[in-house]
């Protein structure tokens, strides 16, 4: 999972709907809050959840055995307002989403919503798929459903609408209490300060006293495993990598400098380094990625700066080295 957009407040934002989106790729119904609504640890938003799924092991959110999800990703309260402008599917279909019809009203208690249903198809599998952009208490929520259309009839839509519709929101843990809950450690954080954590499973560090950088002066580590189980096959890491690094869509003219493969137990590390051009300022950049595959996952961590703070980058091979998986 590829998640490298987070420098401009409200870019990043707007982003991060369709990168979501993109991404993510019959039990009787219970009343709307007949039931707890169930958090993912140190999470701010949650809800009952369908029948037969339970808390997911590496994002926030729910999974199921036959690979229907529900993702959570938690932003601030003021991003609602840019995420429902943009909440149409015509916005959403660059990502590959087919949306039914317009965005509709979600009920929330104490907030609102809005919900749009339709489809998408990733990796061979045809998915029926619900995006909800929600709001209550001093936060907004991005709450995308998955349900593989060979497994409807063990995740029915009706028992995803009515867990819409139990959406609930709290105070969340601390920053060190979500890191606490990856599905990973960091034993080096190598200078740099956590600024937040995205959806359970993807961390941002950065160097500098701001944790919003619109202009991106500062340097940015980011941590983000895969979100499903998806192998990469052997001898394909190097390519798969090279693939990955030109996701990163603020940096432009991307030219790897230098490549390394190495093992360690099981896993397979490949770390590229490349420079490149700051989409918006032209300004160079250095860039460093290091992505662990081990069995069906990967683990991938990207570090951002500025082409004369080269010791940056070496301090993110250092957090880079030091992640292990849980």
């Amino acid at each position: 999972m590829v998640l490298p957009r987070f420098r401009r407040a409200t870019g990043r934002l707007l982003a991060l709907l369709g990168l979501v989106v993109s991404l993510l790729v019959s039990a009787p119904l219970l009343p709307a809050r007949a039931a707890e609504a169930v958090f993912p640890p140190a999470g701010g938003i949650g809800l009952v959840p369908p029948a037969g799924m339970t808390l997911a092991k590496s994002f926030a959110g729910f999974e199921h055995p036959s690979g229907a999800s529900i993702v959570i990703v938690a932003m601030p309260a003021e991003a609602y307002g840019q995420l429902a402008e943009k909440f149409t599917p015509d916005s959403l279909r660059s990502t590959g989403f087919a949306a039914v019809g317009a965005a509709e009203p979600l009920p929330v208690a104490g907030g609102e919503g809005r919900v749009l249903r339709g489809s998408q198809s990733a990796r061979g599998i045809a998915y029926t798929k619900w995006v909800a952009v929600v709001r209550g208490g001093d936060g907004t929520g991005l709450v995308t459903v998955q349900v593989p259309e060979a497994a409807r009839g063990q995740v029915p839509n009706q028992a995803v609408e009515a867990a819409l519709g139990t959406i609930a929101f709290r105070s969340p843990g601390s920053v060190a209490d979500q890191i606490a809950a990856m599905p990973y450690s960091v034993g080096d954080l190598a200078g740099f300060r956590p600024v937040r954590t995205l959806m359970g499973n993807t961390l941002l560090l950065t160097d500098g006293p701001k944790d919003v950088d619109p202009e991106g002066t500062q340097p940015l580590v980011i941590v983000a495993p895969s979100l499903g189980k998806a192998p990469v096959a052997t001898g394909q890491q190097s390519a798969f990598a090279r693939k990955a690094l030109g996701t990163i869509r603020e940096v432009k003219d991307i030219a790897v400098t230098d490549e390394s493969r190495t093992t360690e137990g099981g896993a397979v590390l490949i770390r590229l380094r490349a420079t490149g051009k700051d989409v918006r300022s032209g300004r160079k950049v250095g860039v460093t990625q290091t992505i662990r595959f081990e069995g069906k996952t990967y683990l991938r961590v990207i570090g951002l700066a500025g082409a004369d703070q080269p010791d940056a980058l070496a301090r993110a091979e250092r957090v880079a080295a030091s992640v292990v998986p849980r």
